[in-house]
């Protein structure tokens, strides 16, 4: 994405003081703008289709339409939006089925805005935000760890670059930790999202720490 291009943002909360909050966020930048905002689910399709925004913030309960059906009908459309999942709740099962229903990031409504502004801006790169923090609270809330064997396919240098990721660093920290390129970065955790079957970044740090590549 150019450096100097706005980035557009849809906003999806039933909560009228949410979507006002999160509009004066944004509107301390010069680089995000709310283009629209809407109180369901069941708003959002047309909402996209009439606005085409880069990143959509999507509330996960909402009264008729939730976000994760609408992240899902989204992400079948044929040009999706970036999606982030936002929550009042503390980061659970809900947020980790965000994630695989195909929301590229996640933020709690308590933070503060300068996480809202980073975030929107890595998402919309490309790139996504998390901590390593929050990917422990995910491991430690969900019930089904998955087998560690399912890393016995990545390569060595496959490996590393996952741990790595799976701190939360981006895709230049990780070349300059690891001594290679960003292309070769990229074509590392490309291979990884194909040999886990996952889609994101996110879904791939929580493999990582779910087969204890990260203590």
């Amino acid at each position: 994405m150019d450096s100097d291009a706005v980035i557009t943002v849809l906003v999806v909360d039933d909560d009228a003081f949410v979507r006002r909050g999160v509009a004066d966020i944004f509107a301390a930048t010069t680089d995000i703008v709310v283009v629209e905002s809407v109180s369901d689910g069941d708003e959002v399709p047309a909402a996209v289709a009439a606005h085409r925004p880069d990143v959509v913030l999507m509330d996960l309960k909402m009264r008729r339409v939730d976000g994760l059906d609408a992240t899902r009908a989204l992400m079948a459309s044929a040009h999706p939006p970036k999606v982030v999942a936002m929550t009042a709740m503390d980061v659970d099962d809900l947020v980790v089925q965000a994630i695989e229903a195909g929301a590229h990031s996640f933020l709690s409504k308590s933070e503060a805005p300068e996480t809202f502004h980073q975030s929107i801006r890595a998402v919309a790169a490309g790139n996504t935000l998390f901590s390593e923090e929050s990917l422990r609270r995910i491991v430690a809330s969900t019930r089904a760890p998955r087998p560690t064997t399912m890393l016995d396919s990545l390569t060595e240098r496959e490996r590393e670059v996952l741990s790595v990721m799976a701190t939360g660093a981006s895709n230049p920290d990780i070349a300059r930790r690891l001594f290679m390129s960003e292309t070769t970065v990229k074509s590392h955790l490309s291979a990884v999202n194909h040999k886990l079957q996952v889609s994101n970044r996110v879904e791939a740090a929580l493999a990582a720490f779910r087969a204890g590549l990260i203590e």
